[in-house]
Order: C-alpha cells, then structure tokens, then sequence
C-alpha cells in the first residue's frame, strides 16, 4: 500500500525467457510517479493494451510471457527486491509452468495474509477487471528541467577479458566545462538496459561495471554501445569491432580535441586517463616479438666474444667477418686494374695498337682481340656467289661418312643383338640342318 506519491524512476523489471537469457526490461522514466496502490501492465500484443503509445504496455519476445518457464525480477536501482518464477527456472517464488489453454490457466497472486507452506503467491482464477479508472496512472512532472547526460562520451571498452567476465567495463567522460548528471540516463547494449546514476565532474571519468554486462570478447562485425537521455534520445555511442585481443581495450584518446580517435591498447585503464601501450606486457623471462606482437622467451645463449675483423650478428649471435670497403682496398700490381663488379684485379686488356700482327691465314678477332683462323669461302672474300659441284664419285661433306659409318654400326649392332637373343633357337636350328645334310 502506498501512502504517498511513489518515484519510480530507480524501479526496473527484468524478464528472463524460458531459455534462462534475459530478453526484456520495462524501466521507468525520471519523472513517473505511482500515485495510488497498484499498477496493472499488459503485454504489447494483448488488445486491450495495444494501442500506440499506451504507456501501460510491455515488449517481451513475440508473444509476451512464455507459459512453459519464465521468471520476473523487480530491481531497485541495483538492488534486487523481489522476483517470481515459473517452470523449470529456480528461485525463491518457485511455480509450476501454466497451462496453454486459456482456460485451464491461472494467474498467481500475492496472498494478502500468510499462504499455505509460507508461500508469498498464491494461484487462483483471477484477471483483473480491464476498467481503465481503475488502473493506476502515471503522472508526469511537468518541470522544464534539461535532459540529463548531454555532452557525456564514451571513451573505453574493455570485453576481451583475461581471467573473468567482471573485468569487462565501460567507461565514460566528461569533456565539458560543467558536470554531468547521469540519474535516469541509461547504457545500452543489444537488448540489455542498465540505469545509471551520480555525476561526472568536468574532465573526470566514470566506470561502469555491472555482473549483466556480458560483452561479447571478440564481435565478429561492430557491437554497438550506447547512452540514452530521458527522453530515449542516443546522447554517445560506439561500435568496438572485430580484433579485440585478450587483456586489451578499445580506448578513445584526446577526447577533447578536435580530432580524437580510437586504438587498442594493453593499458586499461578504468575510471582514469587512458594510456597508450602498443604490445602486451611480457613476464620476466620474455621479450615481445614485434612482428607478431607475441611473447617469446629470451635467448639463453651465451654472447660470443668476437676476435679482431669480426662482429656479432645479433640475429644469429655468432660472429661474421666484417666486410672490407673497396676504398681501404690495396691497389693492384702494375698491368692489372681494379674490376668494378668483382672488386678483383685483372689484367689490363693491350690496345690493338700494341698487338702484334697475327700471322698468315689468321685475322684479328675484335671480340676476344685474339687471332683466329680466317675461314674459307666467306661472302666477304668471295666476289661472287658459290655454286655447288656434283664431281662423280668424289664427297667433299665429312658429315656424309660419319652417317654411313653411323648407319653401318647401328646395323652390325642390331643384328648382333638379334643373334644373341634367339642364339639357343639358332644353334637348334643349325644342328637340325647339319642332321639333314649328313642324311642326304
């Protein structure tokens, strides 16, 4: 019974579905007040409370309550004050799952002394008269008052935890000049609504962390974060993406500048000023490995001591000669000369000039610079075109007989062959004609 005008904006009601997830919330804006003793809410798709913008209508999946498991929580502020639940789901008000049939079906009611076995409800055929005078309104305050939470920002989120799920936070600024108050703002996140409260001084943080908020670690596309006024409108918002690594946090830095932006980091940093660290931190016995940003474990090779003209190749950690420069280099002995793609000596070419004459029937090759024999029949000693002679019995063409003897080989070689192969069946047959012979 309520002996005066009733604030409900602290008040929620949570409904967990029959899959035991939390699918729905009704929570009341700053200025609801409950004037008299009893509030009658009806789901959405009841035609006695569909109508557009009937305030005394709740959401709650496809079809409102499930009959087969269902539980509802009443929560002030943070604080659970009382629930009921049917089905197999568990808690202190423990019912059977109703019955499908409208008929069959009743409806649980607080008893209004002592129930039976110290229950608090009791079920009976009981609805409640549809007599909208009877119906408890909501009564709004009128006041101008500004919407709270305006010019607040979210400005780190941590969902990919290392050891727990309460890890996982929120955190929001102030960048203002002013405070911040946040009573009736609330935080979404998918179909979970959370209340905030208190204020953000100017240039201060805020950190929320809340045992239902459960983050997804690693979204696989943009999760989506938001804060809401009092009059539902989106006041900050952000979408923390895919490639959360573990121990890490999404963080927006140089939240007041023109230009601020968003990195991963591996320095949370909850309710305070957000650092930058660009690779996990390592234990003692490991060094971070840049490339892949993993830790690895040090070398525990001894460093070599290297003697003089080497050094230490950090890589390998063993010692390699140190490479001579060409400019220290010692200058080549008289007739040779320094080649520039070996960075050897060699002897130094003679001009044509110095050469001696090559003798009769050799030319100067101006490739090599070395004599070679003057070829004969060539178009450039010849004045006129060759022609071919056919001299009877004469073969000028060496390649001529080397086919012959080529061709004469392959013969005595394939018939020597032959006669190995079959040399049992040739030496019956020779025996065979001798008997013959001797016969005749």
């Amino acid at each position: 019974m309520v002996d005066s005008d009733l604030s409900l904006s602290s008040y929620r009601i949570v409904y967990t579905n029959s899959s035991g997830n939390q699918s729905g919330e009704i929570s009341f804006s700053e200025n609801d007040v409950l004037s008299i003793n009893r509030l009658i809410l009806g789901a959405s798709v009841n035609p006695l409370f569909n109508d557009d913008g009937n305030i005394y209508a709740y959401d709650f999946g496809s079809s409102g309550l499930a009959s087969t498991a269902g539980k509802l929580e009443l929560y002030q502020g943070e604080n659970k004050i009382d629930e009921i639940c049917w089905g197999k789901l568990g808690c202190s008000a423990q019912y059977s799952k109703f019955a499908t049939k409208y008929e069959d079906n009743y409806s649980l009611v607080r008893c209004d002394s002592d129930c039976v076995d110290g229950q608090s409800y009791s079920a009976q055929k009981y609805y409640p008269e549809p007599n909208w005078s009877s119906i408890t309104e909501v009564v709004t305050d009128d006041s101008d008052s500004e919407p709270s939470c305006e010019g607040v920002i979210i400005s780190e989120v941590l969902s990919y935890y290392s050891e727990n799920q309460s890890e996982q936070f929120v955190e929001l600024y102030n960048p203002t000049s002013e405070p911040i108050v946040l009573d009736s703002c609330i935080l979404r996140y998918k179909t979970n609504v959370f209340n905030l409260s208190s204020s953000i001084s100017p240039g201060e943080y805020y950190l929320f962390q809340n045992s239902e908020l459960v983050l997804t670690k690693n979204p696989t596309t943009f999760n989506l974060i938001t804060i809401e006024n009092s009059s539902g409108d989106t006041v900050a918002s952000v979408s923390y993406p895919h490639g959360q690594k573990k121990g890490s946090s999404y963080s927006l830095f140089e939240p007041a500048s023109e230009k601020p932006f968003w990195r991963q980091t591996y320095f949370a940093t909850p309710g305070t000023a957000n650092i930058y660290q660009e690779f996990q931190s390592c234990s003692s016995d490991k060094v971070i490995n840049p490339s892949t940003g993993n830790c690895v474990k040090k070398t525990t090779a001894k460093t070599a001591i290297c003697p003089t003209g080497k050094y230490l190749n950090p890589l390998t950690n063993r010692c390699k000669k140190i490479e001579v420069a060409s400019t220290t280099l010692s200058s080549c002995k008289e007739g040779y000369e320094r080649n520039p793609e070996t960075n050897r000596c060699r002897k130094i070419a003679a001009s044509t000039s110095e050469l001696s004459p090559c003798k009769e029937g050799y030319e100067r090759n101006p490739e090599t610079n070395r004599c070679r024999k003057i070829r004969e029949n060539t178009t450039e000693t010849t004045s006129y075109a060759p022609t071919p002679t056919n001299e009877e019995g004469t073969y000028r063409n060496p390649k001529i007989f080397v086919a012959i003897a080529a061709l004469i080989t392959a013969i005595i070689v394939g018939v020597g062959y032959i006669i190995y192969q079959y040399r049992q069946e040739i030496r019956k047959l020779f025996k065979t004609l001798v008997s013959r012979f001797r016969k005749i």
